[in-house]
């Protein structure tokens, strides 16, 4: 997502507290609470046929969750990250499961971060930089044409039993390396009857640059003889010049099992798109997609204004294409963080 949560409020430290000493409690970390609420009115055309509703996650995915680290000394910290996506609109679970989105524990110290669990492959958490939407937005998203998310490399581009490892950030560089032993929900005994999934990443931030190369690679349930092993690599970056951000993507998917490009032994997807400052407090957002080959086109419109360092209202439209159907978006809303 283009804007990460920015308020957090701790759980637990009046208890801890009166259980333990200064000293002790100075060495305890806390469990935090987040989250963040997105609602709004969407309309959409598709093919001669259209609907007007509440919608949830227009912008963002509604979500909450709960992240913690202990202290282990000698600068080596226990975390966890559990966080369960919900539609707003009826308050129902979004990813079929409690913790969707994210659910892991792992280590942390000088060396990096290794996490074990359910977690974003790198071709979904770190390519966002490419697009001046981001993730997000409804079809306007990095996803309408790029294919990390389409189920050959876990279904909404996050994967089942999974460890990763992330190195430090070392002048604005990181390296991440991701395997996942089943990236769906099969509880096979073979090995080689899992869709294991490959997934490495190599992201720059520093000034007015930010950059991202991933890389996913399927290896299939060798019990599915005619699923083939696909292959995902994207390039992202953008360059802010404060009056204007540029944006650009380039993604290249080889053998799509699943998903719009399924069928299609290769496709090449390009985005490119600016995020213009109308103010102190709001910004306007625009950005072409297309994937050759599956033959795949979008374009997109978008403003925010903020209303608190927390809330914030937001209205797009945007148009995608896939081959012969054609769906038109727009939505009003709001969005909250806590």
């Amino acid at each position: 997502m283009k804007r990460i949560i920015r308020h957090r409020r701790s759980l637990g430290a009046a208890l801890a507290l009166s259980c333990m000493s200064p000293a002790q409690a100075a060495e305890t970390s806390s469990v935090t609470l987040y989250g963040l609420v997105d609602l709004g009115t969407t309309y959409e055309r598709r093919d001669g046929q259209s609907s007007l509703r509440q919608k949830s996650g227009n912008q963002s995915g509604s979500r909450w969750g709960l992240r913690g680290a202990e202290d282990l000394g000698n600068g080596y910290r226990a975390v966890f990250r559990l966080e369960s996506g919900f539609n707003a609109n009826n308050g129902t679970q979004a990813q079929g499961r409690l913790f969707g989105r994210w659910a892991y524990v792992g280590l942390a110290g000088g060396f990096g971060e290794v996490r074990l669990g359910r977690q974003w492959v790198y071709g979904f958490e770190w390519a966002g930089v490419g697009s001046p939407f981001g993730t997000g937005w409804g079809q306007a998203s990095n996803n309408a044409s790029l294919a990390y998310n389409d189920g050959d490399f876990g279904a909404g581009g996050r994967v089942n039993n999974a460890v990763f490892y992330a190195t430090p950030r070392m002048n604005g560089w990181q390296a991440g390396l991701g395997y996942s032993f089943e990236a769906h929900d099969n509880d096979a005994f073979a090995t080689d009857a899992h869709d294991r999934v490959l997934t490495a990443g190599l992201r720059y931030n520093g000034g007015p640059v930010a950059a991202a190369l991933t890389y996913e690679r399927l290896n299939p349930n060798a019990q599915q003889p005619n699923k083939k092993t696909a292959g995902n690599l994207q390039v992202a970056g953008s360059y802010d010049f404060d009056w204007i951000k540029l944006h650009g993507t380039y993604g290249n998917l080889r053998n799509a099992n699943t998903g719009p490009s399924a069928g299609y032994d290769k496709v090449n997807s390009f985005i490119a798109g600016v995020t213009v400052p109308t103010g102190k407090s709001s910004s306007v957002l625009a950005s072409v997609q297309r994937a050759t080959g599956s033959d795949i086109t979008g374009w997109a419109l978008g403003y925010e204004y903020d209303l608190s360092k927390r809330t914030n209202l937001y209205a797009y439209v945007n148009r995608v294409g896939i081959r012969e159907s054609h769906t038109l978006q727009t939505s009003v809303g709001i969005r909250h963080q806590f």
